[in-house]
C-alpha cells in the first residue's frame, strides 16, 4: 500500500475530514426526513420547518469549508507520497548503474504517474468511501434497521461479480506496461538520434517506427481502458438492480403497511446512495489499483532497496593485487587468467588490442561485475565483485565522461560539498584554472558538455577524482579520442600527480606518453 509513505498525522487528519465530508449526505437525509414527516403528520409549524431548513443549510456550509481542507490535504498527501517514491526510485536506479535508459526513464515518468492516478489517489478515495458507507449505515440502522439491512445485503452482490475479472485486468495492464516502455524508448532514440537521422535521410523509417510503437501502446491502453470500463458498467448495472430497485420495493411495502413514514423511507433512500455508491466505487477503485500491480512490483524493488556504503570517505591503500582473473559470458572468455599488482602511487599502463576486454577489466576492479573466477585483493582484503567494498578506492576517467547539463561547479563537485581550498587545488592540478578564470564556476556547460572542448571535459573528470581523493585512478582509453597534443597534456596532468596510483588501459598511445609510466603490462601476452 502506497499510503504507508504518507505522513501519519496528515493521514489521521485526512481520515477525520473524510468522515466530516461524509456527513453532508446524512444532513440532507435527516433534514428531508424531519420536514417530510412534519408535513405528512402535520407536526410543528411553518416557522419550525424554515428553521430546520436553515439549520441544515448552515451545517452544509460548514461542511463545505471543511471540504476545502479535506481536498487540499488529499493533494498534499499525494504530493508527499510521490516525492518519497521518486526519491527511492531514482536512488535505486542510480545504484543499479544500468546503461539502458528505457526502463528507468519509463519508471520515473509514465509508471510513477500511473501509480499516482490509479493507486495513490484511489487508496485515498477508498478511505473516503469507507467513511461515507460506515456513517450512512450507522444512521440508517438507527432509523430503520430492517430496511437498512436489506439495502446492505443487496450491495454485497456486485462484489461477487468483479472478482472474476481481476486477472483479465492485470494481464492487459502488463501488456500496456510493456508497450508503453517500448514506445518511450523509441521516442527517446528518435529525439537523441535526430542528427544521425537527418544526416542519412532516414526520417521516414525512424518516424514510422515511433508511430508503430505508439500505435501498439495506444491499442494496449485502449484494451485496458475498455476492459475496466466494461466491468465497471456491468457492476454498476447489477448494483442498481439489487441495491436500489429491490430494496426500494421493500420500503414501499413497509410504508404501504404503515410500518414507516414517508420521511423515513426517503431518508433511507437518500442514505442508500452512500450504501450503493461507495461500494460500487470501491470495487472500481480496487480494479484500478490492481491494474498497477506490474508497475508496483517494479517500484517495490526500489522501495526495498537499501542504499549503504561500508567504506570510509577517503580510503588509502598499499597494494592492489589481481590474481588469475577470468570473466566469461555465454561460455566465451572475455578475460582469462589476468594477474598483476599495482603499488601505491605507481603509474601502470595496461596495453592490449581493441576488443580484448580492457573496459571489462576495469569494471571488475571497481566491483560492477562479478568475475567467473580469480580474485581482487586490496591490502589483504578480498573485494572481488563487491561494489560496496571496492568502488571508493577508485576514480574513473571514461573515454567519454558524462557531463550534466548544469554548471561547471556542479560538474566538478557533483553536488557534494568541498572546501574552497580543495576545489581550487583540484582545478589547478587538473589544468582548469584558465577555464574557470575565463568562464566562472557558474558557467553552464550545456547538454553532454557541448560548450566545452574534449580536453576540458577530460580535465573535469580528472578534477572529480582529485576532489574525491581516491587512491587509484582508472583511465579507460581516456585520450584515444583526443589529438596528440591534448593527449600529452592530459597524461602530464595524470602521471605527474603523486597523490594517486594510475591504471590506464589503452591500445594506442605515443612513445613519449609510454615513457611517463612506471610499468607497462601487455595483457595480450
Amino acid at each position: 500500500m502506497s499510503l504507508k509513505f504518507a505522513n501519519k498525522k496528515k493521514l489521521a487528519l485526512y481520515i477525520f475530514l473524510a468522515c466530516i465530508s461524509a456527513c453532508g449526505n446524512v444532513v440532507i437525509a435527516y433534514v428531508t426526513k424531519i420536514m417530510l414527516n412534519s408535513a405528512q403528520y402535520h407536526r410543528g409549524s411553518l416557522k419550525q420547518l424554515i428553521l430546520i431548513a436553515a439549520l441544515g443549510a448552515a451545517l452544509l456550509i460548514v461542511i463545505m469549508f471543511l471540504n476545502f481542507a479535506y481536498r487540499y490535504l488529499r493533494s498534499d498527501i499525494t504530493r508527499d507520497i510521490n516525492l518519497k517514491l521518486k526519491e527511492k526510485t531514482i536512488t535505486y536506479l542510480i545504484a543499479q548503474q544500468n546503461d539502458s535508459q528505457k526502463d528507468g526513464l519509463n519508471l520515473m515518468t509514465n509508471d510513477l504517474k500511473q501509480i499516482e492516478s490509479l493507486k495513490i489517489t484511489n487508496e485515498l478515495m477508498i478511505i473516503s468511501e469507507i467513511a461515507a458507507f460506515a456513517i450512512s449505515i450507522l444512521v440508517g440502522l438507527i432509523n430503520s434497521w430492517l430496511l437498512t439491512i436489506i439495502f446492505v445485503i443487496a450491495t454485497i452482490i456486485p462484489g461477487f461479480i468483479q472478482k472474476f475479472f481481476i486477472k483479465d485486468i492485470q494481464d492487459k495492464s502488463a501488456i500496456w506496461e510493456k508497450q508503453n516502455a517500448e514506445y518511450t524508448q523509441a521516442a527517446v532514440d528518435a529525439i537523441n538520434g535526430s542528427k544521425t537521422t537527418m544526416l542519412y535521410d532516414a526520417q521516414i523509417p525512424v518516424i514510422s517506427y515511433v508511430a508503430k510503437q505508439a500505435k501498439q501502446m495506444e491499442n494496449a491502453l485502449r484494451a485496458l481502458n475498455y476492459t475496466q470500463g466494461a466491468i465497471s458498467t456491468l457492476i454498476i448495472t447489477i448494483a442498481d438492480i439489487f441495491s436500489f430497485i429491490i430494496p426500494f420495493l421493500v420500503g414501499a411495502i413497509l410504508m404501504f403497511n404503515g410500518q414507516i413514514g414517508a420521511g423515513t423511507l426517503v431518508m433511507i433512500v437518500q442514505l442508500s446512495n452512500d450504501f450503493i455508491n461507495p461500494i460500487t466505487m470501491i470495487f472500481d477503485q480496487l480494479n484500478q489499483i490492481r491494474s498497477t500491480k506490474p508497475i508496483w512490483d517494479k517500484i517495490q524493488k526500489a522501495i526495498n532497496f537499501n542504499n549503504k556504503n561500508e567504506n570510509a570517505a577517503n580510503p588509502s591503500f598499499n597494494q592492489l593485487s589481481v590474481e588469475k582473473l577470468t570473466y566469461t559470458v555465454d561460455d566465451k572468455a572475455i578475460l582469462k587468467n589476468v594477474s598483476f599488482t599495482v603499488n601505491a602511487n605507481e603509474k601502470v599502463l595496461l596495453m592490449a588490442p581493441s576488443g580484448f576486454g580492457k573496459t571489462t577489466l576495469l569494471r571488475l576492479l571497481i566491483g560492477q561485475l562479478q568475475p567467473t573466477s580469480g580474485s581482487i585483493i586490496i591490502d589483504q582484503q578480498n573485494v572481488t565483485g563487491n561494489w560496496q567494498k571496492s568502488h571508493n578506492y577508485f576514480g574513473y576517467i571514461n573515454q567519454k565522461p558524462f557531463m550534466f547539463d548544469r554548471s561547471l561547479h556542479f560538474n566538478l563537485t557533483l553536488g557534494k560539498k568541498y572546501s574552497e581550498e580543495d576545489l581550487n587545488e583540484a582545478i589547478k592540478l587538473a589544468g582548469l584554472t584558465e577555464l574557470v578564470k575565463e568562464k566562472g564556476l557558474d558557467y553552464q556547460i550545456g547538454q553532454n558538455g557541448n560548450n566545452l572542448s574534449g580536453g576540458q571535459i577530460q580535465r573535469i573528470e580528472i578534477a572529480r577524482s582529485i576532489l574525491a581523493k581516491r587512491p587509484i585512478l582508472l583511465a579507460d582509453e581516456a585520450t584515444s579520442a583526443l589529438d596528440n597534443e591534448l593527449s600529452l597534456q592530459i597524461h602530464q596532468t595524470l602521471l605527474k600527480n603523486s597523490n594517486f596510483a594510475v591504471i590506464e588501459v589503452a591500445h594506442k598511445i605515443s612513445h613519449q606518453e609510454k615513457e611517463m609510466f612506471d610499468r607497462i603490462i601487455d595483457l595480450s601476452k
